[in-house]
């Protein structure tokens, strides 16, 4: 769809202040010192990220992004929602964090920003590249950025989450993706109950996602598959330990979550 950027762009914008204001966030926690990030990616970071340079693709309001300065990283976020952006901004001054922040789409973001080969790490995670329609544009993003010797540190829901029919009771799409999946759509957050509109996004399989990426020169160091999801943002769950989710009857028996740790050639 070739206005699937304004439509989406528009429904992250309105998701933007209900996110702001949820627990599922919880900004006022965070801002008293809770860290946002989960077990998973933290697996996969330095703990002092000291005079690294990280930058963070589809940051949301920045959350993320800030907890990586509050490590000693020098962050740059980027993001399509302009309301996201501002939020992330805002929130940077609250906390008294150096960061900065970009509001452009993905695939554009050479036109914002010309530091290609200068970054530590490029990192995304979490319900980002289901926006995507093409995933080698996107991994040739992720390559431009990173300095020879840099990583990618990526953590995302498993494909096979988002196959199933509204109760689960059999596969309702493809795992192989391809065409763009057009649905209304609430947020998943508490107090999102007024969030409600058009989105469209895509889904794509680990072989396309992985394949991309190695052509791009980047070296698998490592790649993980849980059974779990860090958050609670599926309609149907069991909590089964600290921050972690499983889908309710399929306990244990799918992955939610995976993460690759790759490494520019």
């Amino acid at each position: 769809m070739e206005n699937y950027l304004e439509i989406n762009r528009a429904h992250w914008n309105a998701r933007t202040p209900a996110h702001l204001g949820s627990e599922f966030y919880d900004v006022k926690g965070w801002l008293a010192g809770q860290d946002s990030l989960r077990e998973i990616e933290l697996a996969l970071l330095p703990e002092d990220l000291s005079g690294k340079r990280i930058l963070h693709l589809q940051c949301h309001f920045g959350q993320d992004t800030l907890s990586l300065a509050r490590r000693g990283a020098e962050v740059t976020g980027v993001d399509l929602s302009d309301e996201a952006i501002a939020a992330a901004r805002e929130l940077a001054e609250r906390a008294e964090l150096e960061a900065r922040f970009i509001n452009c789409d993905l695939y554009s973001l050479p036109d914002h920003l010309d530091e290609a080969g200068s970054f530590d790490y490029v990192f995304t995670s979490y319900g980002t590249i289901g926006w995507l329609p093409d995933i080698r544009r996107w991994s040739a993003i992720v390559a431009r950025y990173l300095r020879p010797g840099g990583r990618f540190v990526f953590v995302e829901f498993h494909p096979l989450a988002w196959l199933w029919n509204e109760d689960r009771t059999g596969i309702k799409y493809s795992y192989f993706g391809g065409a763009p999946i057009v649905e209304e759509e609430g947020s998943y957050t508490d107090g999102s109950e007024g969030v409600s509109g058009q989105i469209v996004s895509w889904d794509h399989p680990l072989s396309s996602i992985i394949t991309a990426l190695v052509e791009e020169g980047l070296r698998l160091r490592s790649f993980q598959e849980y059974d779990f999801s860090p958050y609670d943002c599926f309609p149907d769950t069991v909590k089964v330990g600290d921050h972690r989710w499983q889908l309710r009857g399929l306990e244990g028996k799918i992955p939610l979550t995976y993460a690759l740790d790759m490494e520019r050639e």
